[in-house]
């Protein structure tokens, strides 16, 4: 079933996974070779834990919303030391929280924000917040919305819409020194040998050009926002997991309209039903009006 939240398991889509992977890969080298890094929306961690590896700095800052999320995520990236905060990225007392935290450590510091921005009520007060540490020197951000032009499906989880427009507005809100990225969906095939042998192949993909349509958008700023180098990633996407997880969905759609075909005849049958007794009614209080004409009685329902 699609996760409208976007939060990343095990059963998630292997295409899907991999871009959530590539962007934490994007990140890795700024991460690996900082003092702290702190993963905003870090949901389980299972996507940075597959962009990472084990190489990770000595202190992590874990922030999610989702308190569980948290602290599954630091089950999944161990490190010597790990700060679990619950908060809200759109309140400023949980943003002072994550400032304390983070500038607690002496060193390099590096902020990743995936797929986070568009669930925010509003975004104002995290990019203030971010703006003023790149501005300062005291930390290096990376972030992404998706973008809602290609996806084309309303998401109910997110409280704004994206597309490239959207995000020049926003980039026109960021330091002037930062480096900008589209991110674009890859296709492709391998082959191997009968007993399909576990290889590995450096692949040459061939990416951009006119017609290009970005899945996400991807914005760094801050101290070492020019050491981000662009890069693409191919993973074996396992036909039948992939398969089993688009009629799961279908599944879950067609189930739906059902539901949905179900009430609507409800709601159908029930009108035809009220129609029908206030035909009834209808018909008694014509009649009782009558009676009561005859009687020379005042006519019952009506103001004197």
């Amino acid at each position: 079933m699609s996760d409208w939240q976007e939060r990343i398991t095990r059963e998630t889509a292997p295409a899907i996974r991999a871009e959530h992977e590539l962007r934490y890969r994007l990140a890795a080298p700024l991460i690996r070779t900082s003092a702290v890094w702190a993963d905003l929306g870090c949901g389980n961690g299972l996507a940075a834990l597959a962009g990472l590896g084990d190489s990770r700095p000595g202190h992590l800052v874990l922030v999610d919303l989702d308190a569980s999320a948290v602290a599954d995520a630091a089950g999944e990236l161990a490190a010597e030391q790990v700060s679990q905060i619950s908060g809200d990225l759109s309140d400023v007392k949980s943003l002072r929280e994550i400032d304390q935290t983070l500038l607690g450590t002496q060193g390099q510091r590096v902020v990743t924000c995936f797929e986070v921005v568009e669930h925010l009520g509003t975004f104002i007060p995290l990019l203030e917040w971010a703006r003023k540490l790149a501005a300062d020197g005291a930390a290096t951000f990376v972030i992404s919305v998706p973008n809602d032009a290609f996806w084309s499906v309303e998401n109910p989880y997110h409280e704004s819409r994206w597309g490239q427009g959207a995000f020049e507005e926003l980039a026109l809100l960021l330091p002037e020194e930062r480096t900008l990225m589209r991110q674009v969906s890859l296709s492709g095939s391998a082959l191997v040998d009968w007993e399909a042998t576990r290889e590995r192949h450096d692949l040459v993909a061939e990416v951009g050009g006119e017609g290009t349509v970005a899945t996400h958008f991807i914005a760094a700023f801050g101290p070492r926002h020019g050491e981000l180098h662009r890069a693409a990633m191919a993973a074996q996407t396992e036909q039948l997991e992939q398969r089993r997880w688009e009629r799961q969905r279908e599944s879950n759609l067609a189930l739906a309209e059902a539901l949905v075909r179900e009430q609507r005849e409800t709601i159908r049958s029930q009108r035809e039903d009220l129609e029908s007794l206030i035909a009834q009614f209808d018909e008694w209080r014509a009649y009782i009006h009558e009676l009561e004409g005859e009687l020379g009685r005042p006519l019952s329902g009506q103001q004197p």
